[in-house]
């Protein structure tokens, strides 16, 4: 069968098929493909448990595709669907069903299937096709969820994933009946004009960005809130006098003349800083008591820090 020698084919890579089924003919099929195949195309892992199937395609990382045989079940079909959320968090999930138009083809791609396969259509060249496409669909989703998460110009967290990170950190101090505390720095004067390497406003906040991160703990977690404010999350801090310190420390590299003369040296900071429980006892709150210091901060002058 010629054709099958480049059956699962992907340029640069090693796919792990997981096949989800119970069906001894469908596996045979499959282990022929392989076979056929060589050791460079692809490895086939099969599994009856959907709970081996999300583990396969985790051990898999990027290059794991799960082929799950939804055909029969009858009224099992709904116990079938509910597993997909949980293999997909894995890798990608395609559907082996009897017809693409059936109820459970659109019930797979409702719970997080990437495609479906009808069993009759299922040939080499189809599925190759599934393959890629189900790779390279879950590697865009993964390049969408890090511009979603991480800043594009700093490559530091989001807002959106600071107020996940911070949020844990409230639950963590609930239960551990800890400390910490959260610094919204305020930087202005950035500034304008375009270089080789980008506008300057993002030039800059990359270079600070980058000189205050040696300042922090390695447990510490600091973000791109705004386009010219960082978020900074420091955990189990032991004194007062300590976030007193890093507040100073931050001000004192923000306001030193930028690398390669761009811009004015008059840049100025204003950092507001909430603790916990004190000030707040939500993240909500204690990022709305920090902006509130950050502007009390602000009225009071240039490069200085206030507490809520």
């Amino acid at each position: 069968m010629p054709g099958d020698v480049h059956f699962f084919s992907v340029p640069d890579s090693r796919v792990t098929l997981v096949a989800l089924t119970g069906d001894a003919t469908l596996t045979a099929e499959l282990k022929l493909h392989v076979s056929a195949a060589g050791h460079e195309a692809v490895t086939l892992v099969v599994v009856t448990d959907p709970e081996k199937a999300a583990k396969a395609l985790a051990e898999a990382g990027t290059q794991g595709v799960a082929l799950y045989d939804l055909r029969g079940g009858g009224t099992s079909h709904h116990n079938l669907l509910a597993a997909i959320p949980a293999i997909s968090r894995g890798g990608p999930v395609i559907g082996l069903v009897d017809s693409e138009a059936s109820q459970i083809a659109q019930g797979a791609q409702a719970a997080g299937a990437t495609d479906v396969i009808a069993r009759a259509d299922l040939s080499p060249p189809l599925l190759r096709r599934a393959l890629r496409y189900a790779l390279a669909r879950k590697e865009s989703e993964r390049k969408l969820a890090r511009l979603r998460l991480f800043d594009p110009v700093t490559s530091l967290p989001s807002q959106i994933l600071f107020w996940e990170i911070l949020s844990l950190a409230v639950r963590r101090a609930k239960r551990n009946r800890d400390f910490f505390a959260v610094m919204l720095v305020d930087i202005e004067n950035l500034p304008d004009g375009q270089g080789e390497d980008g506008p300057y406003r993002d030039v800059a906040m990359r270079e600070l960005a980058e000189r205050i991160a040696p300042i922090l703990r390695a447990s510490d977690t600091i973000a791109r809130f705004e386009q010219q404010q960082l978020a900074i999350l420091a955990e189990s801090m032991p004194r007062v006098e300590d976030i007193q310190i890093v507040a100073e420390k931050i001000i004192e590299e923000v306001t030193r003349p930028l690398a390669h003369g761009i811009g004015p040296e008059a840049i100025n900071v204003a950092v507001g800083i909430s603790l916990y429980p004190t000030s707040a006892t939500g993240a909500e709150g204690l990022l709305s008591r920090a902006t509130d210091a950050m502007l009390q901060a602000r009225e009071n002058g240039n490069n200085l820090f206030v507490f809520a």
